[in-house]
């Protein structure tokens, strides 16, 4: 299965609508927009909706950094501040590697709404593993 193929499927990342905004080597962006499927009961966004967004983001770019044929990059650990509420819009999400090792990565998330205001930032190690055959 191809990169592009693995964004497509049926998953979180089409459930939230997450969208692929912009993909280079060792940043991505991605959007989500802010609708009932990722309020919290008050109406605004659920800060685990944006962990999420945040870990996907950071899962992206970890694969696109890695051997896809022979390895997988997964969430290992993710702590987020969340410094600002929302209620209305989309969110982004910037990724940027910190650390490329051959084992892990570390990437700092930066969660911005509509008029650039930082929602959330973030910091996820992904482990990097050789695929089970």
């Amino acid at each position: 299965m191809d990169f592009k193929a693995l964004l497509e499927r049926d998953s979180l990342l089409s459930h939230f609508d997450m969208k692929l905004q912009d993909l280079n080597p060792g940043q991505v962006t991605l959007s989500m927009p802010v609708t009932d499927k990722v309020r919290q009961p008050f109406g605004y966004l659920h800060g685990g909706a944006t962990v999420a967004l945040c870990e996907t983001a950071a899962s992206i770019g970890a694969t696109g950094l890695i051997d896809i044929s022979s390895q997988i990059a997964f969430g290992l650990e993710i702590n987020a501040n969340h410094i600002a509420s929302v209620k209305e819009g989309t969110i982004y999400a910037a990724a940027s590697i910190i650390h490329q090792g051959s084992a892990t990565q570390v990437w700092e998330v930066r969660v911005t709404d509509d008029s650039k205001r930082l929602v959330s930032i973030a910091r996820c190690t992904m482990a990097v593993k050789e695929k089970v055959r």
